[in-house]
């Protein structure tokens, strides 16, 4: 690693450059195949007249959930770019950052794969999965793994931040304030997370459902709701 003294300190906005472009490519990568399943659609439409409806439905669906992780990588964004901008500037939250970006890469190859296997599953005549179905789900578990984890990281940094704000007395500062509310909403995004995938992997609700309530979520005051229920609980 280059020392200090060539490359200089490591500023905020060393990184948010950096954090927009990598989240940019992110998104495209997302959204390049979205024309490909369209035009697949649309040969589905003309090959089978007879399931027209189904195959508007299956569209319909497949936007919605391109839609739906679309709001959710935003989310990720910005809750990326405010903790950059607020927490402290160390090696550790460096490295934790970089695991953030790492992991909201995976997002879009693992959302593909989800959709491809899906695909073949539907179609088990002429699927190459056999009777390995159980590759769906390990896949699908390890995208809800892989989006809870992106939400610990910035929920882990936020945590360290607050616990070396309070040993230098500054419970005041506005920095505190933001980290707590990123704690805050990146641990409520984390439970809604395991919540809507332990019901997803059961089997209670199928897709897009799963995907449209945590991007409702991000929308939400979750937060705030659990903050409310454990001053409830912790008053009785």
């Amino acid at each position: 690693m280059l020392p200090r003294g060539l490359i200089g300190d490591v500023k905020p906005e060393n990184w948010l450059g950096m954090i927009d472009a990598t989240y940019a490519i992110i998104l495209t990568l997302l959204l390049i195949e979205l024309p490909a399943q369209i035009m697949e659609f649309i040969r589905e439409y003309e090959l089978h007249p007879n399931l027209q409806l189904i195959t508007l439905e299956n569209l319909a669906y497949h936007i919605i959930g391109y839609l739906s992780i679309f709001i959710i990588i935003y989310d990720i964004w910005a809750h990326h770019r405010v903790i950059v901008t607020n927490a402290v500037i160390n090696r550790v939250n460096l490295s934790i950052g970089i695991a953030i970006l790492f992991l909201s890469s995976l997002i879009p190859p693992l959302h593909h794969i989800v959709l491809e296997l899906k695909s073949q599953l539907m179609n088990r005549e002429n699927s190459s999965i056999g009777d390995f179905s159980f590759i769906f789900d390990d896949v699908r578990s390890t995208s809800i793994l892989v989006v809870a984890c992106i939400y610990g990281c910035i929920a882990l940094i936020a945590a360290r931040d607050i616990r070396f704000l309070r040993r230098r007395g500054s419970e005041a500062d506005s920095r505190m304030i933001v980290l707590r509310q990123l704690r805050s909403s990146s641990i409520a995004m984390m439970c809604v997370i395991f919540l809507v995938g332990i019901v997803t992997v059961r089997g209670h609700i199928t897709a897009p459902v799963p995907l449209v309530l945590v991007a409702l979520c991000t929308h939400l005051p979750i937060d705030k709701l659990m903050i409310q229920l454990k001053q409830r609980i912790s008053s009785r």
